[in-house]
């Protein structure tokens, strides 16, 4: 029986979870860019944490994390792209 252990992809997709949920307190400055590079942080995040979850003598615990955080900032960009669209309709 083979040990598990983590390989890059569980890194890549909890490092890019951590950065997606930090990533709106460092560009705060620069909101224009926000949007674009979270999506496709997002994107990325579950794409590497769905490959490292298929990964049979892999650990799971860094890609459940990274899952869930990229799943959370998800939301967050759902919920903040209806409110700024939705601000002005006259719906």
């Amino acid at each position: 029986m083979e040990r598990k252990k983590y390989s890059w992809l569980s890194y890549v997709s909890f490092g890019l979870g951590i950065g997606l949920i930090l990533h709106p307190l460092v560009t705060n400055v620069f909101p224009k860019y926000f949007m674009s590079i979270q999506s496709v942080g997002i994107l990325l995040t579950i794409l590497f944490s769905i490959l490292a979850l298929r990964k049979k003598n892999e650990k799971k615990q860094l890609p459940v994390i990274g899952l869930v955080l990229a799943l959370m900032m998800l939301c967050y960009d759902g919920i903040l792209l209806y409110i700024t669209f939705h601000k002005y309709s006259p719906v």
